[in-house]
């Protein structure tokens, strides 16, 4: 920020709000057309965008949106999504991103008081220095000729059906917000949501390709869907072509392998991509090869803790305990305190500040990586963002914030 004094944030409005999509579109190298532009208009929150001006050029922009999220277990909290964050190449490495993710982070604090923050990042490499963690998603890569189940692999009689443009986002909110009730990490879908990335899809904006919406049922109530693409080698649409599933929703284990079923014998497919999937999926243990499903483990969405305290006492644990753990936060001030955590009751846990020693010292990266049980406690040593001080409380950490059901995100934002 040195090298540019002349920086000014500017309100966004009905006005300039075409000119905020156009300067992160630049930065994506993506085009701006009508599409995009309008794509960002339906859900932005102009009040919360953040957009630096050079002079009458926008140079960075942010934004956040105010929803909610799943917490171990059946619990939710509020919590800001945060979006459409850019610099131009013509203004990069000079600061400007962190100076818009202090602003931000700190707005979320004080002003919108929601205790978590998520996002998507497009570089993985970006967002823990701002005190981000990863949830863990798979990918998988596999041949239809290889995807074959193992024989005793029953299945429950649901209905399956294509749904139209207007069933597939009915069906989309239905079964993504009933899932927030089992898996911690779902952000809770409006319908706006559900149709931009059902239109994505139609639009091509995702995919170069036909895409389909499939809806499974039980007893006509919807307990899984399914969106996906399919992309020909050529252009005269034959042989091969590949499968692209964007989205796998399921509510339990017959959904899951009801659906997995249907998209692996799918006619006319070469090759099946999945885009994302929870990291504790069932699909290997379904295959009589696992190892030709090359699946891979990713980084998924990103959390950061911006209230301790309400963030710690916002969830529900899986162990009686207590600890004392001292927080360091180099961007949200007030997190840096000593807290004390007890979950004698474990649905509603207490969480205050205290002068008693700390068990464990933790950078607000290493809090955000525990809280919704992503964590391997070795790791997180290792890396330097948790400093044990009393042996004795490993166990309970372990305990405390262990999960039954491993996050996953399937909103994108």
């Amino acid at each position: 920020m040195k090298q540019f004094q002349n920086l000014k944030r500017k309100k966004i409005n009905a006005g300039n709000i075409s000119d905020f999509a156009e300067a992160e579109a630049i930065a994506y190298t993506a085009l701006a057309n009508e599409y995009y532009i309008n794509r960002l208009k339906k859900l932005a929150n102009p009040d919360r965008a953040i957009a630096l001006f050079d002079e009458n050029k926008i140079i960075g922009t942010a934004n956040s949106f105010g929803e909610s999220i799943s917490l171990p277990t059946n619990k939710k909290a509020k919590v800001a999504a945060v979006s459409y964050v850019s610099v131009q190449p013509t203004h990069r490495r000079l600061g400007i991103l962190s100076e818009m993710m202090k602003i931000q982070l700190n707005e979320i604090h004080s002003i919108y008081k929601e205790p978590l923050a998520v996002l998507w990042p497009s570089e993985t490499a970006i967002y823990g220095r701002f005190g981000y963690a990863p949830t863990h998603e798979k990918h998988y890569s596999i041949s239809r000729n290889n995807a074959k189940f193992l024989p005793q692999i029953s299945f429950k009689d649901l209905e399956i059906n294509f749904l139209s443009k207007k069933e597939a986002i009915e069906c989309y909110v239905q079964v993504n917000n009933k899932l927030m009730k089992s898996r911690p990490g779902v952000m809770e879908l409006t319908k706006d949501w559900a149709e931009r990335r059902i239109e994505d899809l139609i639009s091509n904006h995702l995919s170069n390709g036909p895409s389909y919406f499939i809806g499974l049922f039980d007893n006509k109530t919807p307990v899984g869907i399914v969106t996906y693409s399919i992309e020909n080698s050529n252009d005269s649409g034959n042989m091969p072509a590949s499968l692209h599933i964007w989205d796998i929703l399921y509510l339990n284990i017959e959904s899951a392998i009801n659906l997995w079923n249907f998209c692996l014998n799918i006619d006319l497919v070469e090759k099946i991509y999945a885009k994302g999937v929870p990291e504790d999926d069932v699909l290997e243990a379904l295959l009589i090869s696992p190892g030709d499903l090359n699946a891979r483990l990713t980084t998924g969405l990103w959390i950061r803790i911006v209230d301790v305290i309400n963030a710690l006492k916002a969830r529900t644990y899986e162990q009686n305990g207590e600890i004392i753990l001292k927080v360091k936060d180099s961007i949200i001030k007030d997190n840096n305190n000593t807290y004390l955590l007890n979950t004698s009751d474990k649905s509603s846990p207490k969480c205050k500040i205290t002068n008693n020693n700390p068990d464990i010292e933790i950078t607000i990266q290493g809090l955000s990586e525990i809280y919704l049980g992503t964590f391997d406690l070795n790791n997180l040593i290792a890396s330097g963002n948790i400093n044990i001080n009393n042996k004795k409380i490993i166990k309970t950490i372990k305990e405390i914030f262990k999960t039954e059901s491993k996050p996953f995100c399937p909103m994108h934002f």
